[in-house]
């Protein structure tokens, strides 16, 4: 019962998040395909490893936002996606998995998105460590403006 309550409380945030991030007409936040901003992905990524666990966290490098599912294009106008990841000791991603989303539509193009971006790994003792982060994401269908 209490994972169900976390789960819902969890989706009730990445929604909130999901409608703050909505907004498209900033030149800070990210449009479909293009590279995303840094700041935008420092102001949402949290780390599901614990802070301990390292002594600076991993620093977006580069990457693109993920596409607008064509599949729900007629469907809807918007939709979300939190997806989880591991940054490695090389600053890759690995072992993407979807958390929760609109339609999975949208998770999948969000780990496609996620599969190919860079970071600055973290470290701990100046040495690199893998750590897990978490990263939601607003998808909105610019076709319908």
């Amino acid at each position: 019962m209490s994972q169900y309550l976390v789960d819902r409380g969890f989706a009730a945030l990445s929604l909130i998040t999901a409608l703050l991030l909505c907004e498209c007409s900033s030149p800070n936040l990210a449009i479909e395909g293009n590279p995303m901003p840094e700041k935008q992905v420092a102001t949402y990524i949290t780390s599901v490893t614990p802070s301990s666990a390292y002594d600076t966290p991993p620093k977006f490098l580069k990457g693109y936002a993920p596409f607008f599912p064509a599949t729900e294009s007629k469907k809807r106008h918007w939709g979300y996606a939190v997806v989880e990841f591991s940054v490695t000791a090389d600053g890759a991603t690995s072992d993407i998995r979807p958390i929760t989303a609109t339609a999975y539509s949208f998770a999948v193009e969000a780990m496609h998105a996620v599969q190919n971006w860079r970071f600055a790994p973290a470290r701990k003792h100046g040495q690199p460590v893998v750590v897990r982060m978490r990263l939601p994401f607003t998808l909105r269908n610019l076709s319908a403006r």
